[in-house]
């Protein structure tokens, strides 16, 4: 069963299945279940593709509960179909009381990322620690569910954890270590989605919104945060192994947009943008005073005691390089089809040893490029590890190295679902269906996304602190990587 069935699900689950469930043994998708309000928008789309999948709408619902109406439908539908799993593919608001739902009906969980957020959480410090106090809830319950043996995985699509390029960074970040001792000793991470979000479209866009107090960090900003809490807690073993983190976070909101570009701005670069706005400036800086951030910048010292082991950069845009050129965004795709373009690099440094960059820059939009173009900078595909090491002090090191994404994946995803990380998105719901099959772990168990959610929430409760200009520095624990579970 797949809860959620919203663009993000319609683009990579949905594919997934209606192509490859056929090959698979005992692996059906056989249900969807989503709000009485998405219902014309979803059954448009599976007329459109021609697709059987039986779908239940419940009632819109808020709070940490699925209600007890709803809790009826669900139990129903796990009865009639025989499920033994569910995909959790709903805005992360809703994320913690599917999970919670799930455990307690004994259903393996593959869940989207982040694993929870809550309104206001971007102004909000007690909803800001509720996504670690969340979190503890979720964990302790799943291990109870496993002790017992009625639930084999509860996985977190945390696609990067499945991607070739990100697992080769790892691969060379431990051949280092082992031969060096040495730890990841520095790391700058940027992230922007190109989400060029126009005034109105803030205060009414339901879709990956900041009208409900989260933003960027709760949208694509999680995946960011896990890969460096996954590489570098990886690195910090022994002697090295780190315990905590000081984290300081500052973000842009929508009111700072509009000092960035404002409505005489909007009105020299769009002839029709008053046919399409709905409020004044004055109006708009009113509405947008709880709003989520748009971008975050965050700075991270992970520690031993009081030694600092390896800094972090961690840099989420939003409001970032786009192609979008028109005022309205009616029938759309606000997935990616707004003019959303993604731009990534990672710079990481293993002491006087070992220099890793990966850059993936994207130009335009999606489906737009073929052939060799497709990897090349500003490609869609586009992907480069290069590796630098001291090769004067081990003679067997090459002093450089590059790794395409063309010599690393063989792309798999189709048509408007085709990309990279997508494939790496196929790979990770493989992973979840085996791990189900044969009760073996999963490589995104919820249980190694501890630090990730202390990073989340800290970051929040920093930025919440500057707002409030208080001390911004805020400390959480760290895990080492054997002591997860």
């Amino acid at each position: 069963m797949i809860i959620g069935v919203g663009y993000h699900a319609r683009r990579i689950y949905l594919p997934f299945f209606f192509r490859e469930q056929s090959s698979m043994n005992d692996v059906r998708l056989v249900c969807g279940v989503d709000l009485l309000s998405q219902r014309e928008v979803i059954d448009a789309f599976l007329r459109e593709k021609g697709a059987q999948l039986s779908m239940t709408y419940v009632q819109d619902e808020i709070g940490d509960r699925v209600t007890k109406e709803n809790q009826c439908i669900l139990e129903e539908l796990i009865k009639k179909q025989a499920i033994d799993s569910v995909i959790i593919a709903t805005e992360p608001l809703a994320h913690f009381k599917y999970a919670k739902w799930a455990l307690d009906h004994d259903l393996n969980i593959l869940m989207d990322k982040p694993i929870t957020s809550e309104i206001d959480v971007s102004t909000n410090e007690k909803k800001a620690k509720k996504i670690s106090s969340d979190y503890v809830y979720l964990k302790q319950q799943y291990i109870q569910k496993k002790l017992q043996k009625k639930v084999k995985t509860f996985c977190l699509l945390s696609q990067r954890r499945f991607h070739p390029a990100y697992k080769l960074m790892k691969k060379k970040l431990d051949e280092v270590r082992i031969a060096t001792g040495c730890p990841i000793t520095s790391i700058q991470a940027s992230h922007s989605d190109g989400q060029w979000r126009l005034p109105t479209e803030i205060v009414e866009q339901n879709y990956h919104p900041y009208n409900q107090g989260y933003g960027k960090c709760s949208h694509s900003g999680y995946h960011t945060l896990d890969v460096i809490s996954w590489l570098v807690t990886a690195q910090a073993q022994g002697s090295k192994r780190i315990d905590s983190a000081d984290v300081y976070s500052a973000f842009t909101r929508p009111k700072d947009l509009d000092a960035q570009l404002n409505f005489a701005d909007y009105r020299r670069l769009f002839s029709d943008f008053d046919a399409y706005n709905t409020f004044t400036e004055t109006e708009y800086q009113k509405k947008v005073k709880s709003y989520g951030e748009i971008d975050a910048f965050s700075t991270v010292a992970f520690k031993r005691g009081e030694d600092v082991l390896c800094l972090a950069s961690i840099n989420l845009i939003h409001n970032g390089f786009s192609q979008r050129n028109w005022v309205h965004t009616a029938r759309r795709d606000l997935y990616k089809g707004n003019g959303r373009i993604r731009q990534e690099q990672f710079l990481i440094e293993q002491g006087p040893f070992q220099s890793i960059s990966l850059i993936s820059y994207q130009s335009n939009s999606t489906g737009t490029d073929s052939g060799d173009e497709l990897y090349e900078i500003g490609g869609e595909y586009h992907l480069d590890v290069h590796v630098f090491r001291n090769s004067n002090l081990f003679p067997t090191w090459k002093a450089h190295e590059k790794f395409s994404i063309a010599m690393l994946m063989e792309q798999k995803m189709e048509g408007y679902s085709r990309g990279h990380q997508e494939d790496a998105r196929r790979a990770g719901i493989l992973d979840f269906i085996q791990s189900v099959q044969m009760d073996l772990p999963c490589e995104s168990d919820l249980l190694v996304h501890e630090n990730s959610t202390s990073l989340l929430s800290a970051m929040y409760l920093s930025a919440i602190a500057h707002l409030k200009k208080k001390n911004p520095v805020i400390t959480v624990p760290i895990r080492s990587v054997d002591e997860y579970v």
